[in-house]
Protein backbone atom coordinates (compact mmCIF):
# COMPACT_ATOMS: atom_id res chain seq x y z
CA UNK A 1 0.00 0.00 0.00
CA UNK A 2 2.84 2.59 1.05
CA UNK A 3 4.81 1.69 -2.49
CA UNK A 4 1.63 2.23 -4.39
CA UNK A 5 1.43 5.44 -2.52
CA UNK A 6 4.67 6.79 -2.65
CA UNK A 7 4.19 5.77 -6.76
CA UNK A 8 1.13 7.53 -7.23
CA UNK A 9 2.47 10.90 -5.63
CA UNK A 10 5.90 10.77 -7.70
CA UNK A 11 3.84 10.59 -10.70
CA UNK A 12 1.49 13.73 -10.18
CA UNK A 13 4.80 15.93 -9.25
CA UNK A 14 6.04 14.79 -12.56
CA UNK A 15 3.11 15.54 -13.99
CA UNK A 16 2.49 18.91 -12.75
CA UNK A 17 6.43 19.87 -13.28
CA UNK A 18 6.01 19.23 -17.17
CA UNK A 19 4.89 22.46 -18.20
CA UNK A 20 7.41 24.13 -16.09
CA UNK A 21 10.04 21.92 -18.21
CA UNK A 22 8.56 22.84 -21.23
CA UNK A 23 8.62 26.69 -20.30
CA UNK A 24 12.23 26.27 -19.61
CA UNK A 25 13.29 24.15 -22.33
CA UNK A 26 11.32 27.26 -24.81
CA UNK A 27 13.72 29.49 -23.82
CA UNK A 28 16.67 27.45 -24.35
CA UNK A 29 17.53 26.39 -20.66
CA UNK A 30 18.00 29.89 -19.65
CA UNK A 31 16.41 31.10 -16.31
CA UNK A 32 14.95 34.52 -16.37
CA UNK A 33 16.50 35.43 -12.63
CA UNK A 34 15.34 39.23 -13.04
CA UNK A 35 11.46 38.57 -12.36
CA UNK A 36 11.30 36.22 -9.49
CA UNK A 37 7.75 35.13 -8.74
CA UNK A 38 8.20 36.37 -4.78
CA UNK A 39 8.77 40.41 -6.07
CA UNK A 40 5.66 40.20 -8.65
CA UNK A 41 3.88 42.93 -8.13
CA UNK A 42 6.62 44.50 -5.76
CA UNK A 43 8.44 48.32 -7.30
CA UNK A 44 12.00 48.51 -5.88
CA UNK A 45 12.77 52.30 -5.80
CA UNK A 46 16.32 52.66 -6.96
CA UNK A 47 17.03 54.94 -4.11
CA UNK A 48 15.98 55.15 -0.51
CA UNK A 49 13.09 57.52 0.66
CA UNK A 50 14.81 58.19 3.85
CA UNK A 51 18.16 59.89 4.21
CA UNK A 52 20.38 57.44 6.71
CA UNK A 53 23.68 58.72 6.18
CA UNK A 54 26.54 55.90 6.54
CA UNK A 55 29.20 57.63 7.33
CA UNK A 56 33.18 56.17 6.87
CA UNK A 57 35.48 54.64 9.81
CA UNK A 58 38.89 54.08 10.55
CA UNK A 59 40.55 52.90 13.46
CA UNK A 60 43.85 53.21 14.36
CA UNK A 61 46.24 53.47 17.64
CA UNK A 62 45.98 57.03 19.42
CA UNK A 63 49.69 57.83 18.12
CA UNK A 64 48.39 57.29 14.54
CA UNK A 65 50.26 53.77 14.17
CA UNK A 66 48.29 51.02 12.79
CA UNK A 67 46.56 48.24 15.44
CA UNK A 68 48.47 45.51 16.15
CA UNK A 69 47.03 42.12 14.67
CA UNK A 70 47.95 40.44 17.91
CA UNK A 71 47.01 42.13 21.56
CA UNK A 72 47.81 40.84 24.61
CA UNK A 73 45.02 39.91 27.25
CA UNK A 74 44.80 42.65 29.91
CA UNK A 75 47.58 44.68 28.13
CA UNK A 76 45.86 47.89 27.48
CA UNK A 77 45.66 49.88 24.33
CA UNK A 78 44.77 53.13 23.06
CA UNK A 79 42.78 53.80 20.05
CA UNK A 80 40.96 56.50 18.05
CA UNK A 81 37.88 56.33 15.34
CA UNK A 82 39.26 58.50 12.87
CA UNK A 83 35.11 59.33 10.99
CA UNK A 84 33.70 62.78 10.01
CA UNK A 85 30.95 61.79 11.99
CA UNK A 86 32.96 63.81 14.66
CA UNK A 87 33.31 66.90 12.94
CA UNK A 88 31.25 70.10 13.13
CA UNK A 89 29.81 69.65 9.57
CA UNK A 90 27.19 67.01 9.11
CA UNK A 91 27.17 65.29 5.86
CA UNK A 92 25.46 66.79 2.68
CA UNK A 93 24.94 63.71 0.89
CA UNK A 94 23.59 60.52 1.11
CA UNK A 95 24.41 57.93 -1.33
CA UNK A 96 22.58 59.52 -4.54
CA UNK A 97 20.59 61.87 -2.76
CA UNK A 98 21.55 65.75 -1.29
CA UNK A 99 20.55 66.23 2.06
CA UNK A 100 19.09 69.80 2.18
CA UNK A 101 20.51 72.06 5.02
CA UNK A 102 21.99 69.41 7.01
CA UNK A 103 22.64 70.01 11.14
CA UNK A 104 23.32 67.86 13.80
CA UNK A 105 21.20 67.51 16.60
CA UNK A 106 23.36 65.91 19.54
CA UNK A 107 26.57 64.56 20.05
CA UNK A 108 27.82 61.40 18.77
CA UNK A 109 26.75 57.98 20.67
CA UNK A 110 30.37 55.89 20.58
CA UNK A 111 30.05 51.98 21.58
CA UNK A 112 33.37 49.92 21.81
CA UNK A 113 33.69 46.61 21.99
CA UNK A 114 35.95 43.22 21.49
CA UNK A 115 34.24 40.75 19.61
CA UNK A 116 35.42 37.04 20.41
CA UNK A 117 34.10 34.97 17.57
CA UNK A 118 35.22 31.57 18.87
CA UNK A 119 32.56 32.04 21.44
CA UNK A 120 29.85 34.59 19.60
CA UNK A 121 30.19 37.15 22.81
CA UNK A 122 31.12 40.86 23.32
CA UNK A 123 32.32 42.48 25.55
CA UNK A 124 31.58 46.27 25.67
CA UNK A 125 34.48 48.72 26.91
CA UNK A 126 34.13 51.51 29.32
CA UNK A 127 35.00 54.99 28.10
CA UNK A 128 37.17 56.96 30.54
CA UNK A 129 35.47 60.29 31.69
CA UNK A 130 36.67 63.23 30.20
CA UNK A 131 38.14 61.56 27.46
CA UNK A 132 37.24 62.59 23.45
CA UNK A 133 34.44 60.79 22.35
CA UNK A 134 36.53 59.32 19.83
CA UNK A 135 39.05 57.90 22.22
CA UNK A 136 39.08 54.76 23.63
CA UNK A 137 41.74 52.61 26.23
CA UNK A 138 40.75 49.33 25.23
CA UNK A 139 41.63 46.53 27.59
CA UNK A 140 41.38 42.91 26.20
CA UNK A 141 39.97 40.38 28.96
CA UNK A 142 39.38 37.34 27.42
CA UNK A 143 42.14 35.52 24.91
CA UNK A 144 41.10 34.67 21.74
CA UNK A 145 42.66 33.57 18.39
CA UNK A 146 39.71 34.86 16.30
CA UNK A 147 38.08 38.44 17.54
CA UNK A 148 37.88 41.68 16.20
CA UNK A 149 38.25 45.59 17.90
CA UNK A 150 34.44 47.66 16.94
CA UNK A 151 33.74 50.70 17.05
CA UNK A 152 29.98 51.82 16.20
CA UNK A 153 29.02 55.56 16.15
CA UNK A 154 25.48 57.41 15.56
CA UNK A 155 24.45 60.67 15.58
CA UNK A 156 20.99 62.72 15.50
CA UNK A 157 20.56 64.80 12.75
CA UNK A 158 17.89 66.76 10.90
CA UNK A 159 17.63 68.28 7.39
CA UNK A 160 14.66 70.00 5.22
CA UNK A 161 12.43 68.02 3.44
CA UNK A 162 10.12 68.66 0.16
CA UNK A 163 7.33 70.05 2.29
CA UNK A 164 9.48 72.54 3.92
CA UNK A 165 9.25 70.32 7.29
CA UNK A 166 12.31 69.48 9.45
CA UNK A 167 12.85 65.97 9.77
CA UNK A 168 15.31 64.05 12.07
CA UNK A 169 17.64 60.51 11.44
CA UNK A 170 20.48 59.15 12.28
CA UNK A 171 24.05 59.28 10.43
CA UNK A 172 25.67 55.88 11.32
CA UNK A 173 29.51 55.05 11.51
CA UNK A 174 31.54 51.84 12.20
CA UNK A 175 34.62 50.14 11.73
CA UNK A 176 36.21 47.08 12.68
CA UNK A 177 40.14 45.47 12.87
CA UNK A 178 40.93 41.83 13.44
CA UNK A 179 42.64 40.97 16.08
CA UNK A 180 43.91 37.78 18.43
CA UNK A 181 43.73 38.14 22.37
CA UNK A 182 47.04 36.46 23.43
CA UNK A 183 46.62 34.47 26.86
CA UNK A 184 48.79 35.40 29.47
CA UNK A 185 47.71 34.04 32.64
CA UNK A 186 48.12 30.27 33.82
CA UNK A 187 45.43 27.80 34.74
CA UNK A 188 44.03 27.92 38.16
CA UNK A 189 43.28 24.35 38.63
CA UNK A 190 42.89 22.73 42.09
CA UNK A 191 42.99 19.38 43.78
CA UNK A 192 40.04 17.61 45.57
CA UNK A 193 41.36 15.32 48.19
CA UNK A 194 40.01 12.42 50.07
CA UNK A 195 41.20 9.42 52.05
CA UNK A 196 39.36 6.53 51.70
CA UNK A 197 36.35 6.29 54.69
CA UNK A 198 38.08 9.25 56.37
CA UNK A 199 37.88 12.77 55.91
CA UNK A 200 38.48 14.94 52.40
CA UNK A 201 39.35 18.56 51.04
CA UNK A 202 39.64 20.80 47.90
CA UNK A 203 42.65 23.22 47.41
CA UNK A 204 42.41 25.48 44.15
CA UNK A 205 43.78 29.39 43.19
CA UNK A 206 41.90 32.21 42.28
CA UNK A 207 43.07 35.44 40.14
CA UNK A 208 42.98 37.91 42.36
CA UNK A 209 43.06 41.09 41.96
CA UNK A 210 41.28 39.68 37.78
CA UNK A 211 42.68 40.87 34.74
CA UNK A 212 46.12 42.51 36.61
CA UNK A 213 48.43 43.50 34.43
CA UNK A 214 51.79 43.69 34.58
CA UNK A 215 52.67 40.23 35.23
CA UNK A 216 53.20 38.24 37.64
CA UNK A 217 49.33 37.74 38.61
CA UNK A 218 48.51 36.55 41.78
CA UNK A 219 46.00 34.74 43.35
CA UNK A 220 43.93 33.70 46.22
CA UNK A 221 44.52 30.05 47.64
CA UNK A 222 40.87 28.69 48.57
CA UNK A 223 41.40 25.89 51.32
CA UNK A 224 38.28 23.91 52.26
CA UNK A 225 37.19 20.65 54.10
CA UNK A 226 37.68 18.92 57.25
CA UNK A 227 41.29 17.30 55.80
CA UNK A 228 42.95 20.79 56.44
CA UNK A 229 41.52 21.20 59.77
CA UNK A 230 42.46 19.64 62.84
CA UNK A 231 38.90 19.77 64.75
CA UNK A 232 37.78 17.76 61.16
CA UNK A 233 35.45 20.18 60.54
CA UNK A 234 33.63 19.94 56.94
CA UNK A 235 32.73 23.35 56.97
CA UNK A 236 36.30 24.75 57.52
CA UNK A 237 37.49 27.29 54.93
CA UNK A 238 40.87 29.63 54.63
CA UNK A 239 41.65 32.30 52.22
CA UNK A 240 45.73 32.75 51.57
CA UNK A 241 46.30 35.80 49.57
CA UNK A 242 49.27 36.77 47.77
CA UNK A 243 50.66 33.76 45.59
CA UNK A 244 51.88 34.40 42.47
CA UNK A 245 50.44 31.93 40.07
CA UNK A 246 52.52 30.32 37.78
CA UNK A 247 54.71 27.61 38.78
CA UNK A 248 56.10 27.88 41.98
CA UNK A 249 52.65 27.75 43.86
CA UNK A 250 53.53 26.51 47.56
CA UNK A 251 50.66 26.15 50.09
CA UNK A 252 51.43 27.56 53.25
CA UNK A 253 52.35 24.38 56.02
CA UNK A 254 50.50 26.51 58.97
CA UNK A 255 46.93 26.95 56.65
CA UNK A 256 47.47 23.89 54.30
CA UNK A 257 49.22 20.86 55.61
CA UNK A 258 46.98 17.61 55.40
CA UNK A 259 47.73 15.22 57.90
CA UNK A 260 47.47 11.17 56.82
CA UNK A 261 48.36 8.27 58.11
CA UNK A 262 50.56 5.77 56.49
CA UNK A 263 48.56 3.12 55.76
CA UNK A 264 45.56 5.94 54.34
CA UNK A 265 44.73 5.26 50.84
CA UNK A 266 44.28 8.48 49.00
CA UNK A 267 41.99 9.35 46.33
CA UNK A 268 42.83 12.80 44.02
CA UNK A 269 41.03 14.27 41.56
CA UNK A 270 41.96 17.69 39.52
CA UNK A 271 39.40 20.54 39.52
CA UNK A 272 39.30 24.25 37.85
CA UNK A 273 39.90 25.03 34.36
CA UNK A 274 42.07 27.77 32.33
CA UNK A 275 40.75 31.03 31.39
CA UNK A 276 41.17 30.01 27.61
CA UNK A 277 42.01 26.61 27.20
CA UNK A 278 43.12 23.58 29.39
CA UNK A 279 45.67 21.22 27.67
CA UNK A 280 44.60 17.78 29.37
CA UNK A 281 47.21 15.79 27.96
CA UNK A 282 49.72 17.54 30.04
CA UNK A 283 48.18 17.66 33.14
CA UNK A 284 50.27 15.81 35.80
CA UNK A 285 49.53 14.89 39.69
CA UNK A 286 51.15 13.09 42.42
CA UNK A 287 52.99 12.83 45.47
CA UNK A 288 56.62 14.63 45.48
CA UNK A 289 59.37 14.65 47.40
CA UNK A 290 60.11 19.03 48.38
CA UNK A 291 58.54 21.85 46.86
CA UNK A 292 59.27 24.49 44.50
CA UNK A 293 61.06 24.10 40.55
CA UNK A 294 60.19 21.23 38.59
CA UNK A 295 58.48 18.64 40.48
CA UNK A 296 60.48 15.21 42.08
CA UNK A 297 57.70 11.81 41.66
CA UNK A 298 58.18 9.21 44.01
CA UNK A 299 55.68 7.16 42.62
CA UNK A 300 53.98 7.00 39.16
CA UNK A 301 52.00 10.00 38.47
CA UNK A 302 47.78 9.92 37.82
CA UNK A 303 46.69 7.21 39.59
CA UNK A 304 43.12 7.71 40.98
CA UNK A 305 44.03 6.18 44.43
CA UNK A 306 47.23 6.31 46.46
CA UNK A 307 48.13 3.26 48.75
CA UNK A 308 50.60 5.01 51.21
CA UNK A 309 51.81 1.70 52.51
CA UNK A 310 52.96 0.90 49.46
CA UNK A 311 54.92 4.18 48.66
CA UNK A 312 58.82 5.72 50.28
CA UNK A 313 57.70 8.29 51.63
CA UNK A 314 60.21 11.32 51.96
CA UNK A 315 61.20 13.61 54.60
CA UNK A 316 59.30 16.48 53.19
CA UNK A 317 56.55 14.89 50.93
CA UNK A 318 54.00 17.09 49.17
CA UNK A 319 50.64 16.22 46.57
CA UNK A 320 51.86 18.45 43.38
CA UNK A 321 49.64 19.38 40.50
CA UNK A 322 51.26 20.35 36.86
CA UNK A 323 48.46 22.14 34.92
CA UNK A 324 49.63 23.65 31.70
CA UNK A 325 47.43 26.02 28.60
CA UNK A 326 47.06 25.82 25.12
CA UNK A 327 49.24 28.97 25.24
CA UNK A 328 52.36 27.40 27.52
CA UNK A 329 51.10 29.19 30.45
CA UNK A 330 52.11 26.79 32.96
CA UNK A 331 50.59 26.11 36.86
CA UNK A 332 52.61 24.07 39.63
CA UNK A 333 51.09 23.98 43.08
CA UNK A 334 52.62 22.05 46.07
CA UNK A 335 50.31 21.01 49.20
CA UNK A 336 52.71 19.88 52.39
CA UNK A 337 51.75 16.41 53.62
CA UNK A 338 52.37 15.17 56.79
CA UNK A 339 52.26 11.53 57.31
CA UNK A 340 51.58 9.84 60.92
CA UNK A 341 53.55 6.35 61.55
Amino acid sequence: MKKTLLFNLLVTFAISAMPLIAEEAASNGKTDNSKPPWLEGVELEPVPKYITPVIPLKLYLQNGEKIPKVLTEDEPIYVQADSDIFFDNPPTKDRKMLIPNPEWEGKPSVNWRIINWETNKTTKCLSTPGQAPNLMEVVPVTPTRKGALYCDVGRKMSYDTESGDRKKTFANSSGAKDVRVKDITPPTCGLEISVVNGSSGSIYPVENPPNHFPLPKTADLIIKGSLFNKESDPDYEEVVSGLILGTDMIAPDEQATITVGRGDVIKIVVTGNDNYKLDTNKIKYGICAGAGGEPTPVCQENQPEYDLASIKIPEKPYFYLDATDTTGNREVLFVPIKVKY
